[in-house]
């Protein structure tokens, strides 16, 4: 029993030992996490080169006038490409090129290098959820006029609520704020607004379960 006592002993005594050996000290630690945050910095400076590369590379495609940014023809065309050569609507180019050139703050009716990648985001986002938005679109237009009024608005914020009707208030806030989104108020939600007044309406539902579970 001593003997196995005194082995178990040597064998915890070593990997302690081994422990701290491998331990780095102060400095070394500090010299490690310098040089990680060194190579992050490192690899964030050339994803952000390789970014503003594609940016450009994409501009230069696109841009037929040479004039750095894309006019609403040459919007068009690289908005086909994305889609796979599915020429967008009249009001799926208008949505992006409004969108687009608000992001910087600067309208000009064009999209330029700063706004350019949030036409692409725009664009993208809305070809990935364009099937559910027409589906929606569809079922609660009931009166066929092409844009969905405070009434119809409700009724599908409902059915994305789980049959709980929201509050007249909260469909006049998320009215408020979709209606414009693609370029003029309208007095009612467009098929191209509803993405966004669904969205409204998910980071509304989101921000009170925060606050609920806050109380």
């Amino acid at each position: 029993f001593l003997h196995v006592w005194k082995h178990r002993m040597a064998a915890a005594f070593i990997a302690v030992k081994n422990s701290r050996a491998s331990r780095p000290s102060g400095t070394a630690a500090a010299k490690g996490l310098g040089r990680a945050e060194s190579v992050v910095r490192q690899r964030n400076f050339w994803a952000e080169i390789e970014r503003e590369n594609k940016i450009a590379k994409t501009m230069r495609k696109y841009d037929k006038e040479g004039n750095h940014k894309l006019d609403k023809n040459e919007l068009g065309v690289m908005l086909q490409d994305l889609a796979g050569g599915e020429q967008p609507t009249e009001d799926e180019l208008s949505f992006v090129l409004h969108v687009a050139d608000t992001s910087d703050n600067k309208i000009d009716g064009y999209v330029g290098k700063n706004e350019l990648e949030a036409a692409i985001q725009v664009w993208n986002n809305y070809l990935a959820n364009k099937k559910f938005i027409e589906d929606k679109f569809a079922k609660f237009d009931t009166n066929g006029s092409g844009m969905l009024d405070q009434s119809e608005l409700k009724a599908l914020l409902t059915d994305l609520n789980e049959g709980n009707p929201p509050k007249d208030h909260e469909v006049e806030a998320v009215m408020q704020d979709a209606d414009g989104i693609a370029g003029k108020k309208t007095g009612g939600v467009n098929k191209m607004e509803l993405m966004e007044a669904i969205s409204l309406w998910y980071s509304h539902v989101e921000d009170k379960k925060k606050f609920c579970r806050c109380m």
